[in-house]
Formats: structure tokens, C-alpha cells, sequence
């Protein structure tokens, strides 16, 4: 490359040069050897934003990239950014003269370069292409899938044509990328809705057990589980006492606290495989699945008296909550979960008529 030479420096050539110091529309910033600030121009102030005391405290260049980060100038992902700045700060002690691509939050791109000066020091520049990318990034989606032909254009046009092919290709992967997370997202939220749906679908809203629908669903499932793995299976009809007193006395509000605070005692009493579920007004069905005939009765006993001692108030006044129950187990003759249910309800029945507040054994199917 030809040098130029310069005439011997003299006023009206300092003057000159520091007039299109000042006036150049790319950024220039002149470090010493230490990479400390010496100086910079009004265009490269102007495109940092740099604060007008920061410049007073002679920074390192590390401070300029530290409040480029700070202001979030930077269009690097936040895992990315250690990294980046390293790649930066080593090329610049490097001296390297490769042009490198600068991304801004704001859009702009910048192309940036480092140049050695005598003495060690570093002459960096920052030239806004940002213009020039979009021109050619028009260009460029209008003439996709044709091959480009540069005859006319000069290397700096070419060069210019590449990269924004390159930012478009850039840019494609980020789109692609982002609608990879949107859909993850959308999938989330799908399952999360179809969740809260079944939820819906299979709950009671009142009090949180399994509905009515669900409740004989699962009664099956266990009923199917236990005959497959020979294992024994209780089911527990329970039934509210003198419930339409409590509503009369409390209201409908003191009846809905009844039966919410009932299902909390039950599932404290019950293990995780064991269900309760509302099959309707103050009705309930308990499942007691792998529990043998002998050890039923007992825990179903448990439950009730439970029921009967936990203290229950609505507002200023007590209720007196007590459940009558009846068990039943599976038997060798039951064909189904409504024959164990239907037993289970006989002996509930007789726990009513034999006054309430008790449990009532049907633990085997009767001999026919």
C-alpha cells in the first residue's frame, strides 16, 4: 500500500484536522498504550451516549464497555456478553485491524476497528452502516434465490452486499429461534390449561375432592387393580348426620364449612393411594385399596371418630359434625365396583337406622 506523506505539521493543519475531528460522522477513540482514554469525538459521545463527567476522569476503555453495558447499548444475549467483551478487549490489546460487527439495542449496526499508533497507542473507530445494511437487506430479500452479480459494483459494495446477506441469514436464525421458544411456551401453557381442565373435570368444587363422575371412575380403576393383582380393596360409603339441620341452623354458608372441613379430616386420615370423593349433596365415598377385611373396619372406625371429635365453628357458634359409615370389601362373588358400592350403602344404611354416628360392617359378600 502506497504511504501518503504529510507536510510537516503546522496551525492551519493542526486546526484542520481537529475540525474534522470533530466534525466526521463516525466515531474515533484514541487510547494510549495503558488503554487509557486520551480522546474522543463529538460522533462517537453522540453514539454511546456518553455522560458529559465521565470523560473528565480519564476512563480506561473497559469503563466506556462498562457503561455500555450498564445502558444496555449492547444487542448480545446476557449469557453471551462475558464472552463477547473478552473477544473485544483482547483484540484491542492485540492491535487487531480486522473490521468487527457491532450490534446495538437500538438497531444500529456499527462496524468497528482497531488500528496500532506510534507509540503503542490504539485508534479505534465505530462507522454507522446501519443505513447502508437496510438498503442492501431490501435488496437483497428481492432478489432471493438470483445469482448476485457484482461486474459494476465496486469491493467496498460487494463487501457491503455480503455482510447484509449475512445479517439477513443472522436474523433468520434469531426469528427461528424465537419462535422455537414461543411455541415451548405455547406447549407449556397447553399442557398447564389441559391440567387445570381435568382438574375441573374430575374435582369438586365445593370441597376438593373427587366429583361424583370421577369418584365411580376411580372406584373402578381400583376395583380392576385389585382383581388383576389379587389384592384386597374397601370401599367406605359416609354419610353426613342431621345435615339439613346444620343448614337450617347455620345456613347453606355454615353446610358448604361442614362438608369442606369433613373431606380435610378424612384426607388426614387417609394415605396417598387412598381417595375420597363427593358423590353427591352429603354424600361420600371413601376407597381403602390393599387393606385387608380385619384392618378396614378399624381404620374406617378411626376416620369416624375423628370426624366426631374435631372442632368444628362457623362464625361465633360450634357445629356438631358427625358422619355415619358404612365399609364393605371385595369379595371373590362381586362382579363389579357397584356390587362392593352397593354393600358398602346397605351397611350405611343400618349404621342410620341403628341410630347414626357409626360404622357398619359388610366386609364379605353374603353367601347366596
Amino acid at each position: 500500500m502506497p504511504q501518503v506523506r504529510i507536510s510537516p505539521p503546522t496551525d492551519a493543519i493542526v486546526t484542520a484536522l481537529a475540525t474534522a475531528w470533530e466534525v466526521v460522522d463516525f466515531g474515533i477513540v484514541l487510547l494510549d498504550a495503558g488503554l487509557t482514554v486520551q480522546a474522543v469525538n463529538r460522533a462517537f459521545t453522540r453514539m454511546a451516549n456518553l455522560p458529559p463527567g465521565l470523560l473528565e476522569s480519564r476512563p480506561r476503555f473497559r469503563d466506556l464497555v462498562d457503561h455500555a453495558v450498564t445502558n444496555d447499548l449492547y444487542d448480545v444475549p446476557p449469557n453471551a456478553l462475558p464472552v463477547y467483551l473478552r473477544a473485544l478487549d483482547k483484540e484491542i490489546r492485540l492491535g487487531s485491524a480486522a473490521p468487527r460487527r457491532i450490534k446495538l439495542k437500538d438497531g444500529r449496526r456499527m462496524v468497528f476497528r482497531c488500528a496500532v499508533a506510534p507509540h503503542d497507542w490504539r485508534i479505534l473507530t465505530y462507522v454507522d452502516i446501519s443505513r447502508e445494511l437496510r438498503l442492501a437487506s431490501a435488496e437483497a430479500a428481492e432478489r432471493a434465490g438470483v445469482d448476485a452479480r457484482f461486474n459494476s459494483e465496486t469491493m467496498e459494495s460487494q463487501a457491503t452486499y455480503l455482510a447484509a446477506l449475512a445479517e439477513a441469514a443472522a436474523e433468520s436464525a434469531e426469528r427461528a429461534e424465537i419462535s422455537r421458544i414461543l411455541l415451548e411456551k405455547e406447549i407449556a401453557e397447553r399442557r398447564q390449561i389441559e391440567i387445570k381442565l381435568r382438574i375441573l373435570a374430575t374435582t369438586d368444587g365445593l370441597t376438593g375432592a373427587f366429583n361424583r363422575s370421577e369418584s365411580i371412575a376411580a372406584a373402578h380403576r381400583a376395583f380392576q387393580d385389585a382383581r388383576q393383582s389379587r389384592r384386597d380393596l374397601t370401599l367406605v360409603m359416609v354419610d353426613v348426620d342431621h345435615f339439613k339441620a346444620i343448614n337450617d341452623c347455620h345456613g347453606h354458608a355454615g353446610g358448604d364449612h361442614a362438608l369442606r372441613h369433613l373431606v380435610d379430616v378424612l384426607r388426614a386420615g387417609l394415605r396417598d393411594q387412598d381417595f375420597v370423593g363427593r358423590l353427591g349433596g352429603e354424600e361420600f365415598l371413601i376407597a381403602l385399596p390393599g387393606v385387608p377385611p380385619e384392618t378396614a373396619g378399624s381404620i374406617a372406625e378411626r376416620l369416624r371418630r375423628r370426624v366426631a371429635e374435631s372442632p368444628l365453628t362457623f362464625g361465633d357458634r360450634s357445629i356438631a359434625l358427625t358422619v355415619s359409615m358404612g365399609a364393605a370389601s371385595l369379595s371373590s362373588g362381586d362382579a363389579s365396583a357397584e356390587a362392593v358400592i352397593l354393600r358398602a350403602d346397605g351397611a350405611l344404611y343400618r349404621a342410620k337406622a341403628a341410630g347414626r354416628n357409626r360404622l357398619e360392617l359388610a366386609l364379605h359378600a353374603e353367601a347366596a
